[in-house]
């Protein structure tokens, strides 16, 4: 199975499985494509804040985007939970990585049922190890969820990184 049929098949499991029992939206007199560019602004603005928690390797930006019951997926089958597990996963890493690890993150589809956005995308990360440059690609899927404030948050994530 190729990385895109995988990533594809994952998606929508994913779709099927957390477009159940959703809230309705805040905006209901909003029109799809308003609610989609609002959707997308918010979530390009989370984006940032992720590639600029690896930058300054702060932890907490990076905790500070998912909501109370947020997911993150790691490898090997692991998971962390809430913003307090997920805080102190990145940070590990962080520690090991340093500053000034170079993420970029580009959104290529973005779906939105009601209060919930579905992404997907690629991810790179450029670092060094031992003194030598290091690359790493892959995709994503993450889930947003908007909040009863209207700002969104992540309740999924997961990185598929290239072999």
């Amino acid at each position: 199975m190729t990385e895109l049929s995988q990533m594809r098949r994952i998606t929508l499991f994913l779709i099927a499985v957390c477009s159940t029992g959703l809230g309705q939206s805040e905006n209901k007199n909003a029109s799809p494509a308003a609610a989609l560019t609002e959707a997308r602004k918010a979530i390009d603005k989370g984006n940032a804040q992720w590639v600029d928690g690896w930058d300054k390797a702060d932890a907490s930006l990076i905790a500070g985007l998912f909501a109370p019951e947020g997911i993150l997926l790691g490898r090997n089958g692991k998971f962390f939970k809430g913003p307090d597990q997920i805080f102190q996963r990145q940070k590990t890493i962080m520690e090991d990585a340093g500053k000034g690890v170079k993420a970029t993150v580009t959104t290529v589809d973005l779906w939105l049922d009601s209060d919930t956005a579905y992404e997907t995308g690629k991810y790179s990360y450029e670092y060094q190890e031992k003194g030598q440059p290091v690359t790493e690609e892959g995709r994503y899927v993450t889930i947003w969820k908007r909040q009863r404030d209207g700002s969104w948050k992540i309740i999924m994530d997961m990185g598929v990184p290239k072999n």
